[in-house]
């Protein structure tokens, strides 16, 4: 009932845009299982993954990229990552809580669950997934984002990242630890079911955080489904047709538009997060327009003096003062 709506998490993974990484050798990993999907990883490099399938309409991606050191993991994906059924007074009554296993006629695995905004799965997400590397684990930052993927019907689309500190327990000192999510809400009619439609993280010692989201980013650029496998899964959808592919093609479209988008941005990305770990905030100066660093404070305002003293408040304090405008 619900997925007749929304294309499953792991066709709305495709994306086919060259980002510039030529530091690496590149090889193509191909999905083991069902051969759904190809993407470039690095050339010796551990890699595993692939599609995962949990029912007829629960098909799951993961791809795990370990540099040789050991020190650079990466995931895209996570097959542990289910499907989300919201909790409405039908389930209340039959028993089904928060966290409760729901598997509607078995084509799916799903776990009730209210929505999660994009940015708040990022940070549940990154708490459980870095908790074994890290003796701890310190968010620096939590934001919202624009989403990959654009609103359609009675979706509703967010997306946000995390970012961490983390005391490594592998041996590498202070990491750098990323997750960044989409998280997709589709409701029909009095029910609705939610997805994590873009899902990917790093940790990386500080040092080497930027050549980790290079690799993830330009390994996700490469993503591809097969047009047969997608066929297919379309067909168990209920989606046959022309219009259907029409559709997952528009999405892929989305996606690569995302990640043109990405590869400008990225420098811009890596000096956000470097500014996230070293709390700092970058600032434009309306007098001189200059813009300068700095420590990120508890209030929402920043003011300047002449003598470059500046002061975290919420409003100015003094005539002396002229506020600077957080980016």
């Amino acid at each position: 009932m619900h997925y007749t709506a929304a294309i499953p998490a792991l066709l709305a993974l495709g994306a086919s845009s060259a980002l510039a990484a030529a530091e690496f050798d590149w090889v193509q990993f191909q999905d083991p299982a069902e051969h759904a999907f190809t993407m470039q990883v690095p050339q010796g490099w551990r890699v595993a993954g692939g599609a995962y399938r949990f029912g007829p309409l629960d098909p799951r991606a993961m791809v795990e990229m370990t540099s040789p050191d050991g020190k650079m993991r990466l995931r895209f994906g996570d097959a542990a990552v289910p499907p989300y059924a919201v909790p409405d007074q039908s389930m209340r009554m039959n028993g089904l809580r928060e966290g409760s296993r729901y598997s509607p006629r078995g084509v799916a695995q799903e776990i009730v669950a209210d929505y999660r905004p994009g940015w708040v799965f990022a940070d549940l997400y990154g708490q459980a997934r870095f908790a074994a590397y890290c003796h701890t684990l310190e968010l620096k930052q939590m934001q919202q984002l624009p989403p990959v993927h654009e609103l359609s019907g009675q979706e509703r689309v967010t997306a946000g990242e995390a970012i961490y500190r983390c005391d490594s327990s592998l041996g590498a000192g202070t990491m750098t630890a990323y997750v960044f999510a989409e998280t997709q809400l589709t409701r029909m009619q009095t029910s609705a079911i939610w997805q994590v439609t873009w899902l990917y993280s790093v940790l990386a010692p500080e040092e080497r955080a930027a050549t980790a989201l290079k690799v993830i980013v330009h390994a996700m650029s490469t993503f591809q489904i097969d047009p047969r496998w997608a066929a297919y899964q379309l067909r168990l959808n209920g989606q046959a047709g022309d219009s259907a592919y029409r559709a997952f093609q528009q999405t892929v479209a989305q996606q690569q538009a995302h990640f043109q988008h990405q590869e400008a941005q990225f420098l811009q990305q890596v000096d956000s997060m470097s500014r996230a770990l070293r709390g700092v905030t970058l600032t434009s100066d309306p007098v001189d327009h200059q813009q300068r660093e700095v420590w990120t404070g508890p209030n929402s305002g920043y003011f300047i003096n002449p003598t470059g003293t500046v002061v975290n408040a919420t409003s100015s304090p003094g005539s002396e003062f002229h506020q600077l405008t957080p980016h």
